[in-house]
């Protein structure tokens, strides 16, 4: 399934609404009450859904990271390759649950005046308690194998987060927004910048943590993206050029320049 890139900006992106943001110093980012709202973290945009129709189902947006439901009131979940799963890691056995997925598949969307990649999070709660904390994400990227999560020092595998909500920082979620399986719940916009040193086949994996103190109370959370193989008119991920490392020559003859300009100063002066 492909969709065309105006398409999705507007069914996702919401540009004909007003965006709210709320407090970027703020440690919990309420994101709860209404339509658009958005606040940063780290850097990145976290905003909730857009309005109260429209899919973010696997045809532009894949999933790559989810839950097969009934998970516990607290929990956290990453894609890997690595298998059997490390010990409390509720991502599911489905493909589109804990898929491997590599930047040349990643849209590149302009959020803000900053091209960045589009991540949308999917939730399922009761709707006598619509409520979901998310407390922590972060993204790491390697060859899609890392496995043990080390909370203290936000590692996986012994590897650092390329990007990282701060320790901080809790988001709140409103599944009456946009209920319903399939529906972008929210939306999170990371800088294309703090990939810069990864190529296109560099593999994504993303972490991410639940539940306190809003539980969870049905499971069925995932991650997806936007993908630019999906979508008609879409702007592939490519790294920026290496910075350009002058010629040995150019070097020298930079070398005589300075010399010269010395020299024509001492005569000068004297």
């Amino acid at each position: 399934m492909t969709t065309t890139l105006s398409r999705a900006r507007a069914a996702l992106v919401g540009t004909a609404v007003a965006m709210a943001f709320t407090s970027a110093g703020a440690a919990t980012l309420d994101l709860t009450g209404g339509y658009n709202v958005c606040a940063m973290t780290d850097g990145a945009w976290a905003c909730s859904a857009n309005d109260s129709s429209g899919s973010t189902g696997s045809g532009t947006f894949p999933e790559f990271v989810g839950t097969a439901g009934g998970r516990p009131d607290t929990y956290f979940m990453y894609n890997t390759t690595t298998n059997p799963l490390e010990a409390g890691n509720e991502a599911g056995n489905g493909l589109n649950q804990n898929r491997d997925v590599t930047l040349g598949d990643f849209a590149v969307v302009d959020f803000m005046g900053t091209a960045s990649f589009m991540f949308v999070l999917d939730i399922n709660q009761l709707r006598p308690d619509p409520l979901l904390s998310l407390n922590h994400v972060s993204i790491f990227m390697g060859d899609g194998s890392l496995s043990g999560y080390d909370a203290g020092a936000d590692t996986l595998g012994g590897v650092a987060a390329t990007w990282a909500m701060p320790a901080a920082d809790t988001i709140e979620l409103n599944y009456s927004l946009a209920a319903g399986s399939g529906r972008g719940d929210m939306f999170l916009y990371v800088p294309i910048s703090y990939f810069a040193a990864f190529g296109t086949s560099a593999h994504l994996q993303l972490y991410s943590a639940f539940g306190s103190p809003n539980n969870n109370n049905n499971g069925f959370e995932e991650w997806s993206h936007l993908s630019c193989t999906r979508t008609t008119g879409a702007t592939c991920y490519t790294p920026p050029p290496p910075p350009q490392v002058p010629e040995p020559g150019s070097l020298a003859l930079l070398g005589l320049g300075l010399t010269g300009l010395g020299m024509v100063r001492r005569r000068k002066a004297g």
